[in-house]
């Protein structure tokens, strides 16, 4: 295993803790009718051939009318962005799964087995190429950028591979077996943070190794991202300032009003609930490149556009978090409130004038 395959798997386990965070299910294990293991691993059954995935999760609760939701998840841990063949290569598998439902000579046990609608989502350490991003745009594949807001988790996974590499590397490799052994153990130190893995571990991992992952669980556990559907084609992650303190004002009420604001000098977003209460919270996230050109396009005018990209594009958040348990996810909504927005940024502008 050479370095850059480690850092891409390793992103990948991470990305499935984001999974089951956003209220899916990780499939890990074949079930011998549209999942089964092959040499390369876990494979989804399509119409004219098997699919081999990095993640794929299915979400726990089904709205009304709908197939029950799965997506795939494609990690890119790379230094130049994301080309447009990645994109064309999530809507080619899609293509291929979701016609994969024939009912000319069903037979019963066909009858009964479950459908799924799939999606695909991509996420890049390196951004994307504006083909991909229109690419995807125009066939619903849901992209997201980790460079800026999560390059704690780039640095982190870096960190980890070259303290790996220098403790366990042969001539600048590492044994898949090792390697294996080295991921089960950082995944289930992700998945069980509070049990002691560590001590009947079969490789041995000192503690500077233990200390660095720890750190890789800190960071992923106060800062989570929560995947939020808005009224546009694109997928905006949410990272909340303090997730205790969310989560709580979302136990009083899953479906609030909220303040958004942007940053006069850099693409990042400010969302604000329960202002100035003790069950305030504060979120921040960033738009998609396409999106933020968008907004630039008219400099006379950025705060016109600003506006209008939050109620056009941004006017309802929609994402999933859990409230009670681990058991019952439950879909919130956090609404753009416009006349309370004008209020704080007139504040604010009024201060600085002072």
């Amino acid at each position: 295993m050479r370095k850059s395959q480690t850092k891409g798997y390793l992103l990948e386990i991470v990305l499935e803790r984001l999974l089951k965070v956003n209220g899916y299910n990780v499939i890990s294990e074949p079930n011998e009718d549209d999942i089964v293991r092959k040499g390369n691993g876990l494979n989804v059954v399509g119409r004219g051939a098997l699919h081999q995935f990095d993640s794929l999760g299915t979400l726990k609760s089904t709205p009304p009318f709908m197939y029950p939701l799965r997506i795939f998840l494609e990690a890119k841990f790379r230094k130049d962005r994301t080309g447009i063949d990645v994109v064309r290569r999530g809507v080619g598998i899609l293509q291929d799964i979701n016609t994969n439902y024939s009912t000319v000579n069903m037979t019963e046990y066909q009858l009964t087995l479950p459908r799924y609608n799939y999606n695909y989502v991509v996420f890049s350490t390196s951004g994307f190429s504006k083909e991909a991003q229109k690419y995807s745009i125009a066939h619903k594949i849901y992209l997201v950028d980790l460079r800026s807001q999560f390059i704690h988790l780039k640095i982190g996974i870096e960190a980890i591979v070259d303290l790996w590499f220098n403790t366990y590397s042969n001539g600048g490799t590492i044994t898949k077996e090792r390697f294996q052994r080295l991921s089960d153990y950082f995944k289930k130190i992700l998945s069980y943070p509070n049990q002691n893995i560590n001590s009947n571990y079969a490789v041995p991992v000192n503690n500077e190794i233990h200390g660095l992952i720890n750190e890789m669980l800190d960071e992923i556990s106060q800062k989570p991202i929560y995947l939020a559907n808005t009224n546009s084609s694109q997928l905006v992650p949410l990272i909340p300032d303090n997730n205790d303190q969310f989560i709580e004002s979302l136990k009083i009420s899953p479906h609030q009003r909220v303040i958004i604001t942007r940053n006069n000098q850099e693409n990042t977003w400010t969302v604000i609930g329960r202002e100035n209460t003790e069950n305030g919270f504060i979120l921040s996230f960033e738009l998609p490149e396409i999106f933020l050109n968008y907004i630039l396009s008219d400099n006379n005018n950025f705060d016109k556009m600003a506006y209008n990209v939050k109620e056009e594009f941004l006017s309802k958040f929609t994402f999933i978090a859990y409230l009670g348990n681990d058991e019952n996810p439950t879909i919130c909504t956090l609404t753009f409130d416009k006349d309370a927005t004008k209020r704080l940024v007139a504040e604010i502008n009024n201060g600085s004038q002072q």
